[in-house]
């Protein structure tokens, strides 16, 4: 089966840093790829927070992951000092795509690059909702088409 590709977003909304901990490692010593899971997800619940969202409030709807992808590029060890650049891309009718790039600061070397699809999802009615207009405009892209 061939490698997964995934493409980043032409510019980044957030950045945030973070250090791999002992506990972030596996048997082999190096950055284990649930802890990176754990990284992808806290950078998606960072760049809500930076716009003034939480997962379950945005513009009164929730956000929902529905896919993620991760393509590792190179190993990252404990003390390692990681950036980890937000932004997004792909939107449809129900949701976009959060693209991820982690580099490992010291070496300049890009660890991981991921994708997480996400949709809005209204929980009192148990349906996923259209992106909220507001939102569209709030990251510059009103010209986003339906699926």
């Amino acid at each position: 089966m061939p490698r997964i590709k995934v493409a980043v977003p032409d510019k980044f909304l957030h950045s945030m840093e973070r250090d791999v901990g002992i506990s972030d490692l596996n048997y082999a010593k190096h950055l284990d790829s649930v802890a990176m899971v754990n990284i992808l997800h806290e950078a998606r619940l960072q760049l809500l927070a930076s716009l003034g969202f939480t997962e379950s409030n945005i513009y009164g709807l929730g956000m929902v992951v529905t896919d993620m992808a991760v393509d590792y590029r190179s190993e990252s060890f404990a003390n390692d000092h990681l950036i980890i650049d937000i932004g997004v891309g792909n939107f449809n009718r129900y949701g976009f795509d959060i693209g991820i790039q982690v580099t490992n600061s010291a070496l300049e070397a890009v660890v991981c690059n991921a994708k997480i699809g996400v949709v809005f999802f209204d929980f009192d009615r148990h349906k996923i909702a259209q992106v909220p207009a507001a939102f569209k405009v709030l990251l510059d892209q009103p010209d986003a088409h339906a699926a």
